[in-house]
């Protein structure tokens, strides 16, 4: 398999080849080389050093190369040279094959010298620029005795038709015609300067090196045309024989003479290019050997390019996808942007993150991840027309570039298309699997500067449609920048509020609703800012849940919800009272890690009973994480540990959750019990949601009850306990324990360090 670096190496070598084959002088031929050398290896200097004396050069002021310093380069005495501006920089160099000393040398400013990617690049250039002065300059002499004989002249014009040849394969090369095409170009060309012998290209076969297989052919008798186009090398003949011992290799049988020469890929040989006279008294010269062998070059430089072009062309490409990868999107997006500046037109643009998608390749595997990243590849594709460009970005992020439109609804119209097409179902092996999808839309302007700050604009209105919901699409405005800023700045102050102890543990208790008496606490994080004072969590925890701060925040949490509480029984033992649970909210990020191992270490260190510790969990899961998740509860059971879906009735998995899940407790959402207080008889959907969890045998516990109403209400359904401000508000650790404890309950059992948690 070819890497990307030696795919642009090959691609850059096509483009100085066709570049070279469109001069047809020597002196030109010098300067277009270094020129484009220069270009491709953004070198500060490059030099065609012929002997004592330089050919061409560029980097130096005319006349000014320093010829002393770059015969020290080639002979190993030094490996910089001065290049004006830049001072000592780094410097490589190839020798040409054959003929006189000549050298390509290339020198680059900064420290970091050259790859080896680089290195073979700049062997490539001084290799086809050999051949093309040695073909230019073959012809020339001649040109020059022309008038002498007409055997000369006959030469020249032979020597005209192999230029003309080998100048077109070059250029169909270059233009990236078909490979077929141009080795077909290469058979006739061999077949034509050789005689009318017959020619063919023998490749070894990829999937079985030890075959070859008859890849073009021009003038071979009808006879061995029909016979079969493969073979093995040892029984292929000339062709085996060139190919067994990389070089030239001629066979003389009765009525038949044979010529063949390796062909290379990458400097490997691949197979073979054979000429065959039958039924002649043929005799292969030089000359002949000279003509097949520069066939064969170029028959090597169009399989290395083919190769390596159709490796680039997949490294363009995501492999799960089909659609183009993130350099060539942006690569597209930069030259619209181009173009619509100069006509006066705008783009769209469309920045795609999937949500709960992380949760599937983490709950089902990579596999399953993959199947799901190429059907969404394959349903954009399915919202956009032929003309607009679909781009996988990142690992779960896509972009959409739109042009040719007449109003911004055309694009929000795609969003739309693009929200509801990943909504639908994936079936994965017979199982259905929801996932969704966050849209930044935007537009560019006139003033656009480039497409960096395009797909920034857009990634930031997607940022900001995730932070508002998700399953939306959000159009860009420039006060998102500064809101992302503020959600940065708000994340690195999270980062120092956990290494300060800055995040403090709050109490709320749950309460019997006939006598108010408590029963239990649920932990609830505060954020103690140094200068801002209290930050409520719903500023915070949204950035904690992104950063996945929530993990080391949940762990604390629990932590010093358990230390606090197992104090606090053992004190209530001592007076009789009965022992409080903890109720301590666990972030679906914590259940993908070693939450089941961290909270049996923490019952152990802090003497807490499993069962008085209930983990919460919050019921707008992702149903794809069903699997997973399962697993996990199962395992906080076995520990002994009690397990609550929180604000249940919101999500839309509510009885799924009450069948598979190994759930003690449902704590109804507040917004029921907020129903309780409204004009008219509201509890209907209340009341079936206490009986429904008195049916299943479940603990139900009524949030974010506020009144004597609503508290009535509640015990009118069956409603056993509650908790809310009509009990109390979430109260510091002091006056938590003032609460629960008989008598002064402060003093030594303040916790010694800050906390936090997730709600």
């Amino acid at each position: 398999m070819y890497d990307i670096a030696a795919a642009l190496v090959v691609q850059q070598l096509a483009e100085f080849l066709g570049a070279l084959s469109e001069v047809s002088d020597v002196p030109n031929t010098y300067r277009t080389a270094t020129m484009r050398a220069a270009r491709a290896l953004d070198a500060e200097m490059v030099a065609v050093l012929r002997g004592d004396a330089i050919a061409a050069a560029v980097g130096f002021p005319a006349g000014q190369a320093p010829v002393g310093d770059l015969l020290a380069v080639v002979s190993g005495e030094r490996a910089t040279v001065e290049v004006p501006g830049c001072g000592a920089c780094p410097a490589i160099f190839a020798p040409s094959a054959s003929g006189p000393a000549e050298y390509l040398v290339v020198a680059r400013g900064g420290a970091g010298g050259f790859t080896v990617e680089e290195a073979s690049l700049v062997r490539g250039m001084a290799r086809v620029l050999e051949l093309h002065v040695h073909m230019l300059k073959s012809l020339a002499a001649e040109r020059s005795q022309a008038a002498r004989n007409s055997e000369l002249v006959d030469s020249l014009s032979e020597r005209q038709r192999l230029l003309e040849h080998l100048s077109g394969i070059q250029r169909a090369i270059a233009r990236r015609a078909p490979l077929s095409r141009v080795l077909n170009m290469i058979t006739a060309g061999a077949h034509e300067m050789l005689g009318e012998d017959g020619v063919a290209l023998w490749l070894l076969d990829s999937d079985e090196p030890a075959m070859l297989v008859m890849t073009s052919e021009t003038g071979l008798p009808e006879q061995v045309v029909r016979q079969p186009s493969r073979t093995t090398v040892a029984e292929a003949g000339t062709a085996g024989r060139a190919i067994v011992d990389d070089n030239l290799s001629t066979v003389a049988d009765p009525g038949e003479v044979s010529m063949a020469v390796p062909v290379h890929d990458s400097g490997t040989v691949v197979g073979a290019l054979a000429v065959t006279a039958h039924g002649l008294d043929r005799v292969y010269e030089k000359r002949d050997h000279d003509i097949l062998h520069a066939f064969a070059e170029h028959a090597s430089l169009a399989v290395t390019d083919a190769k390596t072009f159709q490796a680039l062309n997949k490294a363009s490409h995501d492999l799960i996808t089909g659609l183009v990868s993130r350099s060539p999107f942006m690569e597209q997006l930069q030259r619209g942007l181009s173009v619509a500046s100069h006509a006066g037109d705008r783009l769209g643009l469309l920045f795609v993150d999937l949500d709960g998608f992380k949760l599937v390749n983490d709950s089902l595997g990579h596999a399953a991840g993959d199947a799901v990243l190429a059907e969404v590849g394959a349903r954009l594709r399915a919202c956009v027309r032929a003309t607009d460009t679909v781009g996988r970005v990142g690992g779960d992020e896509f972009a959409v570039l739109l042009a040719g439109f007449e109003t911004d609804d055309e694009v929000i119209a795609v969003a739309d298309r693009v929200l509801d097409q990943v909504s639908r179902p994936f079936d994965l092996t017979g199982q259905d699997v929801f996932i969704g999808a966050s849209v930044g839309v935007t537009f560019s302007t006139p003033a656009s500067p480039d497409a960096d700050a395009l797909i920034r604009d857009a990634d930031l209105a997607m940022y900001h449609a995730k932070r508002t919901g998700k399953g939306r699409y959000e159009v860009f405005r420039p006060a998102m920048q500064e809101a992302f800023e503020k959600t940065l700045n708000l994340a690195t102050d999270l980062r120092r509020a956990l290494e300060r102890d800055e995040l403090v543990v709050h109490y709320q208790p749950i309460c019997t609703l006939a006598d108010g008496e408590p029963t239990g606490l649920e932990a609830l994080v505060r954020w103690r800012h140094p200068t801002r004072g209290m930050v409520a969590p719903m500023e915070f925890i949204p950035a904690a849940e992104e950063t996945e701060l929530i993990i080391p925040i949940g762990h604390r949490v629990l932590r010093e919800a358990c230390r606090s509480t197992s104090a606090w029984n053992q004190r209530r033992a001592l007076a009789g009272l009965p022992e409080l649970t903890v109720h301590v909210n666990v972030s679906i990020l914590q259940l993908r890690g070693d939450t089941v191992e961290l909270v049996a270490e923490v019952l152990r260190e802090t003497g807490l009973g499993a069962s008085r510790l209930v983990l919460e969990i919050t019921e707008s899961y992702p149903a794809l994480d069903l699997k997973q998740v399962c697993h996990q509860l199962h395992r906080f059971k076995d520990l002994g540990v009690g397990l609550a879906i929180d604000d249940f009735g919101t999500g839309y998995s509510s009885l799924l959750a009450l069948r598979e899940f190994p759930i003690d407790t449902i704590k109804i959402d507040k917004s029921f019990v907020d129903d309780l207080d409204r004009p008219g008889d509201r509890s209907e959907l209340t009341r079936a949601i206490v009986q429904l969890g008195h049916a299943v045998r479940r603990n139900v516990i009524a949030e974010g009850v506020e009144s004597e109403r609503q508290r009535r209400a509640l015990l009118d359904c069956g409603c056993r306990l509650g908790q809310g401000y009509l009990f109390a508000k979430p109260l510091d650790h002091a006056a938590a324990a003032a609460l629960v404890l008989p008598g002064p309950a402060a003093g030594s059992l303040e916790p010694a360090a800050g906390a936090g948690t997730t709600s």
